[in-house]
C-alpha cells in the first residue's frame, strides 16, 4: 500500500480513496472511530473578514463532525492551527465551540451527513525549501503534509442523497 501524506489530525479518521490519491493529492471518507459514517457537521458559518483587524485577531473556519452513532466529536478542519495558514503562518485564531452552528442540507434540511475530504499537499522539497531551511527549529521535513495548501469537503446527505460541495479553501 502506498504511502499518502496525510494531515496528521486526519490520519485515524479517514479512509483513503486509491483511486483518487497520490503523492500530493488526498480524496477519502471521514470514518468514525466507532466505524459510523454518518455525522452532524458543525461550523462558523457566516464569519466575515474583518480588513481593519489583523488575521490573528479573527476567527478561522472550524468544521467539527459529531458522530451519530458514539457521539464522538472529530476536528475536520482549523484554519488556525492547520493547513498552510494555520500551521506554518499562524494566522486566524480558532473559534469557540459555542460559536458553531450544524450544517443543514440545501436541499431537504437535514443534518445527517457522510463527508468526504480532498487535501492538496505543497510539494516536499518546497516545503523543506521554504519552511525547514528557514526554521529548522519549528519544522520538520515529515511536517509537510500538515501544511497542505487546499481543502475541499464535500457533503452527502444521509436523508435525501443530494451531493455538495460545500467548502473549497486555498490555503496559502
Amino acid at each position: 500500500m502506498e504511502e499518502y501524506p496525510i494531515p496528521t489530525h486526519l490520519k485515524s479518521i479517514i479512509k483513503v480513496n486509491e483511486a483518487l490519491s497520490d503523492e500530493t493529492n488526498i480524496d477519502g471518507k471521514i470514518i468514525c472511530h466507532c466505524g459510523c459514517e454518518v455525522f452532524k457537521i458543525m461550523q462558523n458559518e457566516g464569519r466575515e473578514y474583518d480588513e481593519l483587524l489583523p488575521y490573528s485577531e479573527q476567527d478561522g473556519l472550524k468544521i467539527i463532525a459529531n458522530c451519530k452513532d458514539c457521539g464522538r466529536n472529530l476536528l475536520l478542519f482549523d484554519e488556525a492551527t492547520q493547513g498552510f495558514n494555520g500551521f506554518v503562518c499562524h494566522d486566524y485564531k480558532t473559534a469557540n465551540d459555542e460559536s458553531l452552528t450544524v450544517l443543514r442540507c440545501k436541499k431537504c434540511g437535514a443534518v445527517d451527513f457522510s463527508v468526504v475530504i480532498g487535501i492538496e499537499v505543497e510539494d516536499k522539497e518546497q516545503f523543506i525549501e521554504e519552511c525547514v531551511n528557514e526554521a529548522p527549529d519549528e519544522f520538520s521535513p515529515d511536517d509537510f503534509a500538515d501544511a497542505f495548501n487546499w481543502i475541499t469537503v464535500t457533503v452527502h446527505c444521509a436523508a435525501c442523497g443530494n451531493t455538495d460541495e460545500w467548502i473549497s479553501l486555498e490555503l496559502s
